[in-house]
């Protein structure tokens, strides 16, 4: 093969197919029975899924349909609730006096977020200090066409909690909440943290058309856009070591015993796995190897799937059953479902993420500790499901009658099943110092590594992000430049 990918996730379907579409002979080898990673029965939004990818690789012809995000809907135990769309006009209805300041926020983000999502887009700065500045000097350029008032509030807000930033532009909780929480995702950080501003920045620019059946959907459109490029797909087949010679990525050893030979590896799975777990320790420098194991990776999520004999409807709006909605009223609510995380306790009250459709709800639970105090069990499952289960019913008082838990996942079960240390979704988690540049290092952070041929592309890798794409992308770019 000319190159080997190792994870067959969504990143690694990516960088799979780009470098097939250009000629090359590709291999993907997956450790589990199938393809797509966390875009595979755990993350279901793929409103962050990159336009550029879509298009670079051709997908709708192998069946991928794109639509307009559906609007999210968060119940309240007094009103009516509120159903947000991201266009505001169809919002404006329910935003009432919020509905102009929300109007001119979506315009300020218009004007800023092109720079932000063009920056996701390439390849992250060389900030080393043999590195050209030209690249450097073309990005502050266009930081600078942005104008001074828009650079002066970026610049201001950046450092900022985003429960003080949103609320210098709104008052209702419940359209603060709707926005914070999404900025939250995959970080180790409540409304009232620093900079969690920057997160809430850096999900908009993410966020474009989603994919029209999900997930799942979407992993099938790249499964056959590999297929149709020649890829090589082998799920169950897991690589146990990088072969390395002479300083030079060679292939792989698989742990059935046997090898496979590549010019190229590229590596789709958690940089700390790759580089720790995967390469030989006399391979790495000292230097490397003390800096990849200072990432954080503190994962704070859990997923519950429920099988619907109805929809799930809300009290406060009865016969409207939303396809999205959001369980959490305050902002101050995320930031108390964070102590729990930090006190390493079992969420009460949890934030959710729930969305349903075709007789099954998925629901993302926030703040649900990797590291619990004594750790999880079969008992602590039961008691997770049980905390989710009254959360939710204070908002749907008849969700006990309609729905049966068929699978509580705990952040230990998602490391289990999907290869995520420390249970964490992104292989990382988003914070200043883990992001651009610095994801998760000067040289990883542009897929780089210090084996020549050997190449990163996970979410854990700039620019990170859930479902997007991006990593797999730049990183098949990388490689071909060699």
């Amino acid at each position: 093969m000319d190159a080997i990918v190792i994870g067959g996730g969504h990143n690694g379907l990516v960088a799979a197919a780009t470098l097939a579409r250009q000629g090359h002979r590709v291999g993907v080898f997956e450790q589990r029975g199938q393809f797509g990673g966390v875009a595979d029965g755990l993350l279901h939004d793929t409103q962050s899924f990159s336009p550029e990818v879509v298009s670079d690789l051709n997908l709708c012809p192998h069946g991928l349909k794109l639509q307009d995000p559906a609007p999210v809907f968060v119940p309240s135990r007094e009103g009516h609730g509120l159903l947000l769309h991201r266009d505001p006009d169809l919002a404006a209805e329910e935003l009432g006096p919020d509905a102009e300041p929300y109007r001119n926020w979506r315009a300020f983000l218009d004007r800023v977020l092109p720079f932000a999502r063009a920056q996701l887009d390439r390849t992250a700065p060389d900030v080393r200090g043999n590195a050209s500045l030209w690249p450097l000097m073309k990005t502050g350029m266009a930081f600078r066409r942005l104008g001074k008032k828009d650079i002066h509030e970026l610049l201001r807000v950046g450092p900022a909690c985003v429960d003080d930033y949103l609320s210098e532009w709104f008052t209702s909780p419940l359209l603060k909440t709707a926005l914070a929480a999404p900025a939250l995702h995959g970080t180790f950080m409540g409304s009232r943290s620093p900079t969690s501003t920057a997160t809430l920045l850096l999900h908009e620019a993410q966020v474009s058309k989603e994919v029209v059946g999900g997930a799942l959907a979407l992993v099938g459109s790249l499964v056959k856009a590999c297929r149709a490029g020649g890829v090589e797909l082998q799920a169950g087949a897991e690589v146990r070591r990088i072969r390395v010679e002479g300083g030079r990525a060679v292939g792989v050893e698989l742990a059935d015993g046997s090898s496979v030979d590549a010019g190229t590896v590229l590596s789709c799975i958690g940089p700390r796995r790759t580089l720790l777990d995967l390469v030989a320790p006399e391979q790495l420098p000292v230097g490397t190897a003390g800096h990849i194991r200072k990432v954080r990776v503190r994962g704070t999520l859990a997923r519950l799937t429920l099988k619907l004999s109805g929809p799930i409807e809300y009290a406060c709006r009865p016969g409207f059953a939303p396809e999205r909605s959001l369980v959490g009223e305050h902002p101050l609510d995320l930031e108390r479902a964070f102590d729990h995380v930090k006190h390493r306790r079992m969420p009460t009250d949890p934030p959710l993420d729930i969305r349903q459709s075709g007789g099954e709800a998925s629901v993302l639970v926030r703040c649900a500790p990797f590291q619990l105090e004594g750790g999880w069990t079969d008992a602590r499952r039961s008691e997770l499901t049980e905390s989710v289960l009254a959360s939710l019913e204070r908002y749907a008082p008849e969700v006990r009658s309609i729905a049966t838990v068929t699978e509580t996942l705990t952040p230990a079960d998602l490391a289990q099943r999907y290869g995520l240390e420390g249970g964490h979704e992104m292989h990382g988690e988003l914070a200043l110092d883990q992001l651009g540049p610095m994801r998760p290092g000067l040289e990883l952070s542009r897929h780089l590594t210090s084996i020549e041929g050997l190449f990163c592309g996970s979410a854990g890798i700039h620019p990170g992000g859930g479902i997007s794409g991006r990593p797999g992308r730049l990183a098949a770019r990388a490689a071909q430049q060699g």
